[in-house]
């Protein structure tokens, strides 16, 4: 009998201990949702405060102000260097996967990690994508090379006869998909000049001292279309925009013939392929797929990725947004959180035998081992 008490009080026991988890979980308070009210976040820029990257953030900084929840203070940090290798080492390291640290993405960062210099310590894999934005790269030169910009046949054969003198950052830095481009084409004259930034290489093509320059987008519209109306540079060739899986002609220059188009007019129609197209295709994403963007932190918890991604659409869809941006922005479908991370993925996540090809290539082009 006593045995028989003693069970029915554990089976009663269990009862109540489990009636009261369920009062308790029907009963407990909601998750904590995330508020930036009084806080102040720290946009982080590894490059120079004169840079695409610190104009990007900036473009973007009130909007982000504006609808991130409890509308906090946002402050641009900048630490250049290293093509965004310092910078981005530290953000790998100190920012806090909080909310109130998130960092720009360009080209530079990306090819950096690419590369394997050994002073790399970041992974951009674990960070965090918040937005994607694809961006265009044209190709243009001065009129004194014979390029014409109306034959791509023609003016590939001119250009594999002349001596290209460009400019360059680093034999590992960003502009290595123009030379990645050249090779693919049979372009092979050519003078690269390191050690100069992006703004100072365009200066010197306008000046007469460098015959070739590739830039985005943005700054060709911005600093360089009007010197193409005066015929004294000459635009030649994009690397086009992809869509489908399928690489075609860049919305801002469709009468522009893109790199497979120049391909395939020096081959017969054939299009590229094998290991040297795909390590290409890399550097392709990195400049055009995923050129800009943003980026929290490691394990930034998903209900903090959650609210800037949704900042972040409702950005794009700000008529305030558009209106500063101007027609510099928007014409390329822009992706977010998840499918960002998918993109940053295409760009970085080179296969051993495409890192190898690339290792070859530059000690091959410039008598540097990686």
């Amino acid at each position: 009998m006593k045995n028989l008490f003693s069970k029915f009080i554990s089976c009663v026991g269990i009862f109540v201990v489990g009636a009261a988890t369920v009062t308790m979980t029907a009963f407990a308070p909601p998750a904590k949702a995330v508020d930036f009210s009084g806080k102040t976040i720290q946009a982080f820029v590894a490059f120079s405060a004169g840079g695409g990257g610190t104009y990007y953030t900036r473009l973007y900084l009130p909007f982000f102000k504006k609808y991130l929840p409890g509308n906090p203070t946002i402050i641009v940090r900048n630490m250049p260097g290293g093509g965004g290798l310092i910078g981005s080492n530290w953000f790998q390291a100190n920012a806090k996967p909080d909310g109130l640290f998130y960092s720009v993405i360009s080209t530079s960062n990306m090819s950096s990690m690419v590369m394997g210099d050994e002073k790399v310590k970041y992974n951009l894999l674990e960070w965090e994508s918040i937005i994607m934005e694809p961006l265009g790269t044209i190709f243009y030169t001065t009129p004194k090379t014979g390029v014409t910009g109306k034959n791509i046949s023609k003016d590939v054969a001119t250009l594999r006869n002349t001596q290209i003198v460009t400019g360059a950052k680093t034999p590992t830095s960003s502009e290595l998909h123009l030379f990645l481009a050249f090779d693919m084409l049979g372009i092979n004259k050519i003078t690269p000049v390191f050690g100069i930034g992006s703004g100072a290489q365009r200066k010197a093509v306008l000046r007469g001292e460098f015959n070739m320059k590739r830039d985005s987008a943005i700054n060709y519209l911005k600093k360089v279309a009007s010197y193409a109306k005066k015929g004294k540079v000459v635009p030649w060739m994009t690397l086009g925009y992809e869509q489908d899986g399928k690489i075609v002609r860049d919305p801002y220059f469709p009468n522009l013939p893109t790199i497979i188009d120049a391909y395939k007019a020096m081959n017969g129609g054939k299009a590229p392929s094998g290991v040297g197209f795909d390590s290409f295709k890399h550097f392709f994403h990195m400049a055009v797929t995923a050129s800009k963007g943003f980026a929290l932190p490691p394990k930034t918890p998903k209900a903090i990725v959650d609210v800037y991604v949704a900042a972040a659409k409702k950005i794009e869809k700000d008529k305030g947004f558009a209106k500063r941006a101007g027609k510099l922005y928007g014409v390329y479908p822009k992706a977010y959180g998840k499918d960002a991370n998918d993109v940053m993925r295409a760009a970085v996540d080179v296969p051993p035998q495409n890192k190898k090809y690339i290792r070859d290539f530059v000690k091959r082009k410039f008598n540097m081992t990686m």
